[in-house]
């Protein structure tokens, strides 16, 4: 599991991310029959932003390869300030989920109304 702190994002823009999953010789490893959970919440556990391979906003592009994309509409219910993350991903079958990351998130007022 890997610690991650996001740069900062915008609540006046769209935000997209591009990852990669590969293994201990850095090869890219095939995703493409697994799901992936990405979450952002307040740090007293209210859920404000949810992309999944269920809901369409997580996709992977290429081998290994996964991207998430939460619009500006989105991105504008965030007030500044950090916010925790957390990304899972569960194998084929659905017998097996792994944590892959936890972190923090900061957003920034876009002042753009």
């Amino acid at each position: 599991m890997y610690d991650v702190t996001f740069a900062p994002q915008s609540n006046q823009a769209s935000w997209v991310f591009i990852g990669m999953v590969t293994d201990l010789e850095n090869k890219p490893i095939d995703i493409s029959a697994c799901s992936m959970v990405f979450a952002v919440r307040e740090k007293r556990g209210g859920q404000r932003l949810v992309a999944s391979t269920d809901n369409g906003k997580i996709t992977y592009p290429s081998l290994g390869t996964f991207r998430w994309f939460f619009t500006d509409g989105e991105m504008n219910g965030l007030c500044a300030g950090t916010y925790d993350t957390g990304l899972t991903l569960t194998n084929d079958d659905g017998s097996q989920t792994v944590q892959l990351s936890v972190g923090s998130l900061p957003i920034v007022d876009g002042v753009v109304p």
